[in-house]
């Protein structure tokens, strides 16, 4: 590896320097006194500061001590570590990588630059940086943990928790790395070993609250995974409330929705089953919950999510829902589709613009500049209400989609629709209605989830992929194809799901 050294003050400045800090640091004056010669007094009074957190002056005597000593290696590796306390990322970066060049045998040194490359969004670099680390000290605790930590970032939650296992056999156990090994376990859909490692952290931390939540909630997969009666799995879950906690309804409703979602999501279709009934048997009439049961059951006579269902759905979590869905599972459709439109409109400015589904407006600010006017039709209201907080939009309209657009003949430049095939089996009928309200020549922009076979299906997870050569069928004789992309559409699982952008022209 070649590294460039970082520029040092020449001796003049050094030696003004040191006169100034002599008379005015009582600390590094002490040191003078003493007889300490000024090339060991600097680096000693450096790093007092550094660890009094007086981070300026400490780079300033670090900085000043290299001069004097340039091919120290141990003192560049100070000097990048009050460089990255500073948050002087790229120059701790490069002090750290000269430090290392000059003596490889550093473990602790390549893993604070793993950490300056982190910072600079290197992060294959930081992971060389912290394999190395592990090479020269296998049973680094803090090096498995810094990598586990990388690989969670990226989604690699697999990864991320063989490299937590390896740091508790290395040592590193505590109730914070057991609970985190927990949640990947649990991302992963392996809630035995999650409710094994909550166990695990909540022993450690038994005034942890979150922590004993956690480990009922998995016990509670674990035992339904493995066949326990639905009723002695719940018995189990209430049981395991500490003394003066109290298990309410609400508790159990909350344990069997997230039971149900992430069951049928990870394809356990006979304990999700089994946990819909029960959930049915305790609160009935649930028509959503009796759809997604036909979705988890393979039901392949629904053509279209029932509107009540998406409206409950999407207004349960609106408040939440750029959080959980942009941050959590890395959704990117929208900068995806608008992107693909902006490449085929160019430069020019529609007039009308619709966001056909526009939930909480995360397209509003894409379209907002190439639209005079735009318009956002959604069935949920709150969902909506998130929009408008936004304030993109000239108009927010709560509607059924193909209602509003056949009341809208010839009136729109683009319709994008992100997400939104997938609460529509059979399209037919929303392609009729997109062509009707489309201006001559407008554009219709829409995202797919991508199915293989042929036609359309109805998931488990209660959406609808489509095939492409279903798609192109419909556009007939009235829409032209100018655009198809495949893309991923989000995180599911352990898995970016696949899909289709789309962008059709209307024929004059």
């Amino acid at each position: 590896m070649e590294s460039t050294k970082p520029t040092l003050p020449d001796a003049q400045a050094v030696s003004e320097a040191v006169k100034e800090w002599a008379s005015s640091k009582p600390a590094f004056a002490r040191l003078l006194n003493a007889g300490v010669p000024v090339e060991r007094a600097l680096p000693r009074w450096g790093l007092h500061l550094l660890r009094a957190n007086q981070i300026p002056e400490a780079t300033a005597a670090l900085r000043a001590a290299l001069a004097l000593a340039p091919t120290d290696a141990v003192l560049w590796a100070n000097y990048g570590m009050a460089l990255a306390q500073g948050n002087a990322s790229g120059e701790s970066a490069a002090s750290l990588e000269y430090s290392v060049n000059l003596l490889r045998q550093q473990p602790s040194t390549w893993l604070m630059l793993g950490m300056a490359r982190k910072k600079l969004g290197d992060l294959s670099g930081a992971e060389r940086a912290y394999r190395v680390a592990l090479e020269q000290k296998p049973d680094s605790s803090a090096a498995w943990k810094l990598i586990a930590i990388l690989k969670e970032e990226q989604k690699d939650f697999a990864g991320a928790a063989e490299c937590l296992n390896a740091c508790i056999k290395a040592g590193g156990a505590n109730a914070a790395i057991l609970a985190n090994l927990g949640k990947l376990h649990y991302q992963t859909g392996r809630y035995a070993d999650s409710c094994e490692a909550y166990t695990s952290a909540s022993r450690l931390e038994p005034a942890n609250t979150h922590y004993r939540q956690l480990a009922r909630k998995t016990r509670f997969l674990r035992d339904t995974l493995q066949g326990l009666p639905m009723d002695d799995a719940i018995a189990n879950f209430q049981k395991s409330f500490a003394t003066g906690e109290t298990s309410s309804e609400k508790d159990l409703m909350e344990l069997l929705q997230s039971a149900f979602s992430v069951l049928g999501g990870f394809g356990h279709k006979e304990a999700a089953l089994r946990v819909g009934k029960k959930q049915i048997e305790l609160w009935p009439p649930n028509h959503s919950l009796s759809y997604l049961m036909s979705a988890v059951a393979g039901d392949q006579t629904i053509d279209r999510s029932p509107p009540e269902y998406v409206v409950e759905h999407f207004d349960s979590f609106a408040e939440g829902f750029d959080a959980q869905l942009v941050e959590a599972l890395g959704y990117d459709v929208p900068e995806k589709i608008c992107q693909a439109a902006r490449s085929v409109i160019g430069e020019g400015r529609l007039r009308d613009t619709l966001d056909a589904g526009c939930g909480t407006g995360l397209c509003g600010p894409l379209l907002r500049p190439i639209s005079q006017t735009l318009t956002g039709v959604d069935l949920s209201p709150k969902m909506l209400e998130q929009a408008a907080r936004k304030g993109f939009y000239d108009a927010l309209v709560c509607e059924e989609l193909t209602a509003f657009l056949l009341r809208s003949k010839g009136r729109f430049d683009l319709i994008l629709a992100a997400d939104l095939t997938i609460y529509f089996g059979d399209l037919a009928p929303l392609f009729a209605a997109v062509t009707s309200a489309l201006s001559s020549f407008g554009l219709f922009a829409f995202s797919t989830e991508l199915w293989t076979g042929e036609g359309y299906r109805l998931q488990p997870s209660g959406r609808f992929a489509h095939s492409p050569s279903y798609l192109r069928s419909l556009a007939g004789q009235s829409l032209t194809e100018v655009l198809a992309n495949e893309t991923t559409i989000r995180l599911e699982g352990t898995r970016r799901l696949p899909g289709n952008i789309f962008i059709f022209r209307r024929r004059d």
